[in-house]
Order: C-alpha cells, then structure tokens, then sequence
C-alpha cells in the first residue's frame, strides 16, 4: 500500500483504539494521520504529474509547503478562483474537487490544534469525523483526478504563491 493509504487507515486504527476511554494521544495522533494521508496524497499525485522519475518525484515532493497548499486549497474549495487561474479552463470547480480542497482546510486546522492546543479535548465521534472526511476526500480524489481542473488543482499546491 501506498504511504497515503496507510496513513489513511493508521488514522481509521487509531480513532478506534481504547474502547472505553480514547487517550487523547491515539486521537491526536489520529487527526493527523488523516491530515498527512491526504497531504501525501496531493503531494505524490502532483509530483507525478509535473516530473517523470521517482528520485526527481521525491526531490519535487520537498518543495511543496503546507500553508500555500492551504491558501490554494481555500480558493478552490470556495469556487472563487483568481482570474490567472479561471482563464485556464471553463466552468466551475466540480464539487468532488470543491470536497478534496475543502476537507484539505479543515483536516490541516485540526491538526494544528491536535498537534499544538494541549488544552483542546478530542472526542472520539470528532475524530471519527475527522477521519471519515479524509475517507471522503480520497473518494472524491478518485473521481475527478483525470478532470483538467484537478491538474490545474494539483499545479496550484506548489506554484500558487508564483502565480500571482
């Protein structure tokens, strides 16, 4: 299995654990499982897209950087896209892409709070749902990566800051 994958499910295994009373650990850790699994996800489809050759895919992989991946996300899970993005393609952001951006946001928040509001209690059903958008985002990924708009997406991670 992918590193994606299993991140995916290392998230499912750990929101799960501790029937009775869920450490907060296992369900801090299990946020940002699911948040990692997704970036990892984008990040290995984009690389793939923009360069042949897996050790040139991995040195592409280093240069994407979270908050930009946010700030691109943002845009597309919002449908509002700047005018040097809309002039690369017709119609509107597909609501699987919309789905993918969107959960992206709000997975990376989470983990910012699992991993550095110590106060912050999780619940397991929040987790859960964390998780479970993860689930859906990966999904929805399946459905529309061979769209033109989720190249266009998977460009915007790493060059949305230059594209301005």
């Amino acid at each position: 299995m992918s590193l994606h994958g299993d991140l995916l499910e290392q998230a499912k295994h750990l929101a799960k654990r501790e029937s009775r009373r869920p450490r907060q650990a296992s369900l801090r850790r299990s946020v940002s499982s699911a948040y990692y699994a997704l970036f990892h996800l984008l990040v290995d489809e984009a690389a793939k897209m923009l360069v042949g050759g897996k050790p040139l895919q991995c040195l592409v992989s280093r240069a994407f950087l979270h908050d930009e991946m946010k700030q691109a996300s943002t845009s597309f899970a919002a449908g509002g896209l700047p005018p040097h993005v809309l002039g690369l393609f017709t119609g509107a952001v597909p609501r699987d892409l919309q789905l993918v951006a969107s959960v992206f946001v709000d997975l990376q928040e989470a983990r910012h709070e699992a991993d550095y509001k110590v106060d912050r209690i999780f619940t397991r059903s929040e987790v859960q749902a964390l998780v479970s958008l993860g689930d859906q985002a990966f999904q929805a990924w399946k459905r529309v990566r061979v769209q033109e708009i989720a190249t266009i997406y998977l460009a915007s991670l790493l060059l949305w800051k230059r594209w301005r």
